[in-house]
């Protein structure tokens, strides 16, 4: 019996041994085997069965596995790989790059990774070596023209200030355009957090370190941009930082320095110097009928004729700037690291303006088990920020160049600045520029951090449950700062205190399943659901104090002042939620079918209106899959794509704007008083995007050659406006959802390889974006007037409503307007005239233009931007042209003006104080100028010597030395234009601070 019972024990232990050995767990990590990089969405299958699963975002899989059985590993552009099981748990696979198919992008977004072969939306990749070491303090000015359909204007020379942001065209008339900025998963604030409104500083992306950054992803359509629901309609950027690689430790330098300048005035826009100015007052004076001895005393009282200054020399100076980044990264296959340190200095080419940065990154992944991985992250930045008033305001330093005649003089006899504010040769209106940027302050200390923890549980081999957590948390320290002696701040001197806190966190988990269609090779079905919760928590403390000592330019904070003015604290909290699923079915990469799903609440809209519905459909078909395309070798991939959905927009709305709510404030003898301060709607609900994309993806000759084209139609309903109402509800507005407006465009892209010989290639890329923008309903079909612009429907949002300029009259040099359409008869009386619809103030079409050309470790590479189809107008031109104002300075165009009969020209006689009834300088489309250009946006040459042998003796395994020139050609298209054309989509000049010229040289070094 005992014999019988050991026998039986020893057949139930082989038997459960065969099983358990049938049903080993295995994992493993695919990596690329030239740069050893983690492969995310490769296909793992056992051989002849349908059991499979893809990697994920580290390049990791798990799967059961039988030894005898074989792995394959297939990724797009990759040489397929199959290895036999064994006893081993765990497998490094390396796949080899396969230069016969088409090179790989992967598409992240905060939700997974898709291959760009499989991908069904319109998403454009930037690496991050591309913008690796650009003189720019803000990483979305280095993406300029690499992005089909991307608009990026850089309009203000201040370091860290602000830029303008639209994809494939205008997506709100009163809300945020901009699109929504997710890093490394997370949504972030963005813009500009700054309440110094009399500058333009302050991106908030500023704090970000190009050297850091792995890549850029531009999500444009629907199928792109829907799971991200109610904040997807304005388009997505998804910026991912770099993370540590399994191999040994790695330890890369970076220093750069350089000189910054103003990019050269425009002909058309130079101030006129003492000579020219003094000649133009005195026959403007002789024109308004001034007799010799009051034109005589006329320029004693402004010095004309006596010394004087170039405003703009003084105002403007060289520039400098520096960078220095230092960056280690390694790990085995369960720890990988990455950590950096930089730092930035920028000192700007005007007065009182500068921006120094301090950044700090460090992200690890860690392998906690086989089925259980932990990524973590941290970036921390501080940026301090002297600003200068900006344009529009009369102690900004670039109006006063423009503004202040050359007569009134910037220092005393003795040398000291001038700050008197009596008499016509010193500063009774536009103040002194070189006093104010010597005592007033504009400063800004603003720190980030933005962390974030992901946990990720392989439950079983084709269940994944991921779990997201992240925190922006921005601390703003404002002071600004205005001088008892000269300037706004006269007599007594006042200063404002502000401290702004956001607490922005987000949590999100997801199950992610994928379905392995049985008895079919290569076919299966992802899919995954979650939710998602956002919380922004603002904070802000305002002081405002009078009184500052008058001799102690120093003494700049609060408590020195005699006067407290004001001193208040409010705080300003929004939510958002959401449900949301995602689908692919996918057959052999051949078909792809996707969908999303997704039900957001967000707490800024009304009660009956939080919650809201946002989906997408894509499909995918590579006919390069298909056997009949192998028959020919001229094209060698060829992708069609389509998608629809809905996405919505929210930015911009106020925590409380559709509350009916009531404030304190409104006091009285002393005791509180309260009143009503919103009116509130509870049905205000999202603006919502409809969005339609085709697009074909197709390489020729190996792709050596690639063309892009997508056609897309977006229309935006609801749009949020204010809506008037009885002045007998104590309100003159309320804020409804009115009206719908359609962008509708193409965007084109072809990259090639047009030369690739031994030890010479030259690589180019050029892409064109078009869009035509148009208001599709307004309240009761009725077009509105906002500014320069008319709102009407069938016409673009942004077009021009103005008088149309006709010229000069010959024999008396009057200015002249039309008063009909055809142009057939003309006024000298501007309220006479016909407001006309004509151009707009978004570019018709714009792009980017990039040549690689390199030979034996040398590299030079150039970068041109365009922009073409625009207007721009001069929103200063009443005081800068014509002798309306003729106390202030002019641009030399005005040397151009009307002398004699029979002279034909376009600038009106100048007479002091204006052409009697004429109104020459009075808005019109004389001052409209074509915003079209081309720029040389960079320029760069670097020499590779990482060969050189006695390198490696030294550890040094890279040297990388570098020269880099930034805006270095401009052409521009109107000899009329004062400025640089390069002012984004408002449309209008407003004396900002100009666009610099950089030159750089810089050292890379890697260990």
């Amino acid at each position: 019996m005992k014999k019988t019972l050991l026998l039986f024990l020893v057949l139930l232990s082989i038997i459960i041994s065969n099983t358990y050995a049938q049903n080993r767990k295995i994992t493993g990590k695919v990596t690329g085997a030239d740069d050893g990089a983690p492969l995310p969405g490769v296909s793992i299958t056992i051989k002849g069965t349908n059991r499979g699963v893809i990697t994920d975002a580290n390049g990791q899989f798990f799967l059961s596995a039988s030894p005898g059985e074989t792995l394959t590993a297939t990724f797009v552009g990759y040489i397929t790989l199959t290895v036999p099981v064994t006893t081993a748990t765990t497998y490094p696979l390396k796949l080899q790059t396969d230069t016969k198919q088409l090179n790989e992008i992967v598409i992240t977004d905060s939700y997974g990774t898709s291959t760009k072969k499989a991908y069904s939306g319109a998403a454009s990749v930037v690496n991050g070596a591309t913008n690796e070491n650009k003189p720019f303090s803000t990483p979305m000015q280095a993406l300029q023209g690499e992005v089909p359909g991307l608009n990026i204007s850089s309009f203000s020379g201040v370091p860290g200030a602000n830029v303008q942001v639209r994809l494939r065209g205008v997506g709100s008339i009163s809300l945020d355009a901009n699109p929504l900025y997710v890093i490394d998963g997370m949504f972030i604030n963005a813009g500009s957090l700054s309440r110094l409104a009399t500058t333009n500083s302050n991106s908030v992306l500023s704090g970000i370190n190009e050297d850091d950054i792995e890549s850029v992803t531009v999500l444009k359509d629907a199928a792109a941009t829907a799971i991200y629901g109610s904040r997807g309609s304005n388009g997505v950027i998804v910026i991912t930082t770099k993370r540590g690689k399994s191999g040994k430790y790695t330890v890369r330098a970076d220093g750069e320095v350089g000189i910054t300048n103003n990019l050269p005035l425009p002909a058309a826009g130079v101030p006129l110097n003492g000579a020219q100015f003094g000649m133009l007052f005195n026959e403007g004076l002789t024109n308004a009928g001034q007799s010799a001895a009051q034109i005589a005393a006329a320029d004693a009282s402004y010095g004309i004729g006596g010394p004087s200054n170039n405003w703009y020399s003084l105002v403007t100076n060289r520039g400098k700037q520096q960078q220095y980044n230092v960056s280690v990264s390694g790990g085995n296959e369960n720890t990988k690291v990455f950590s950096s340190l930089g730092y930035f200095d920028q000192q700007a080419t005007i007065l009182a303006s500068s921006l120094r940065r301090f950044t700090g990154t460090v992200n690890i992944d860690q392998t906690i088990s086989k089925r259980v991985t932990l990524n973590t992250g941290i970036n921390i930045s501080n940026t301090n920020d002297y600003a200068p008033n900006d344009g529009g305001a009369f102690a900004s330093p670039v109006l006063a160049a423009y503004f202040l005649l050359p007569n009134q003089l910037a220092y005393n006899p003795d040398g000291s600045l001038n700050s008197s504010h009596i008499g016509n040769t010193n500063f009774p209106g536009t103040y002194n520029p070189l006093y104010i940027a010597a005592n007033d302050k504009h400063y800004l200390s603003q720190t980030r951090m933005l962390g974030s923890a992901q946990l990720v549980w392989n439950i079983w081999d084709e269940l994944k449950f991921t779990s997201f957590n992240s925190i922006d948390y921005d601390v703003l320290e404002e002071n600004f700062y205005r001088n008892p002696i000269l300037g706004d701040g006269r007599p007594v001197g006042n200063g404002y205190d502000y401290y702004t806190r956001y607490f922005n966190y987000l949590f999100r988990n997801q199950l992610s399943y994928r379905y392995n269609i049985k008895g079919v090779q290569d076919f299966y079905v992802d899919a995954a659901v979650g939710y998602e919760a956002q919380r922004n928590e603002e904070y802000l403390i305002s002081a405002q104090s009078n009184g500052f000592p008058a001799g102690q330019p120093s003494l700049t904070a609060s408590v020195n002042a005699s006067t407290p003015i004001t001193g208040n604290a409010s705080f300003n909290n929004k939510a958002y939620t959401g449900l949301f699923s995602i689908g692919t079915i996918n057959y052999q990469n051949r078909y792809v079918l996707t969908g999303s799903f997704r039900r957001d609440g967000a707490s800024v809209f009304g009660q009956n209106n939080q919650y809201g519905n946002f989906y997408s459909v894509g499909g995918v078909w590579n006919v390069d899959e298909e056997a009949f395309f192998k028959t020919q070798n001229t094209v060698s991939s060829f992708k069609l794509r389509s998608s629809i959905g809905t996405t919505g927009n929210s930015a911009g709305i106020g925590s409380y704007q559709a509350r009916p709510t009531s404030a304190y404030g409104f006091n009285y003898n002393g005791g509180n008083g309260q009143d009503f301060n919103t009116i509130g709607n509870t049905a205000l609900t999202w603006e919502s995007s409809q969005k339609f994309d085709v697009g074909v993806d197709v390489g020729f000759f190996k792709n050596r050659l690639t063309v892009v084209f997508d056609y897309y139609n977006t229309t935006v309903n609801k749009l949020i406006q204010a809506a008037p109402i009885s002045q007998v509800t104590g309100f003159s507005s309320i804020t409804e959802n009115i009206g719908s407006m359609r962008n509708r465009g193409e965007e084109f892209t072809i990259k090639g390889i047009p030369v690739q010989i031994k030890d010479f290639t030259w690589t180019t890329n050029f892409n064109i974006a078009f869009n035509r923008n148009t208001i599709l309903k307004l309240l009761n079909d009725a077009p509105f007037t906002t500014g320069s612009f008319n709102v009407q429907e069938g016409r673009d949002f942004q077009t021009f409503y103005l008088r149309g300029y006709a010229g000069v009259d010959p024999s008396n040099g009057n200015a002249l307007w039309y008063t009909d359409a055809s142009k057939s008869a003309t006024t000298s009386n501007y309220n006479a005239a016909l407001r006309i619809n004509r151009f707009q103030a978004d570019p018709k079409y714009f792009g980017g233009f990039n040549n690689t050309f390199s030979y034996k470790g040398v590299t030079l590479s150039a970068d041109f931007y365009y922009n073409f189809g625009n207007m721009i107008q001069d929103g200063w031109n009443n005081y800068l042209l014509d002798g309306n104002n003729y106390t202030f300075n002019k641009y030399a165009y005005e040397l151009n003006r009307w002398t004699t009969p029979g002279q034909i020209t376009d600038v009106p006689k100048y007479v002091a104080g204006g052409i009697p009834g004429n109104a020459s300088n009075s808005t019109s489309s004389r001052f409209l100028y074509y915003g079209d250009y081309i720029r040389l946006r960079n320029l760069s040459i670097g020499y590779d010597i990482k060969k050189i042998d006695y390198l490696k003796t030294l550890g040094i395994s890279k040297l990388y030395l570098y020269g880099r020139a930034t805006n270095l050609w401009t052409k521009t298209y109107d000899k009329r234009l004062p400025f640089d054309p390069e002012i984004g989509t408002s449309g209008a000049s407003n004396l900002e601070v100009p666009q610099v010229r950089t030159f750089t040289v810089g050292l890379n070094v890697g260990f």
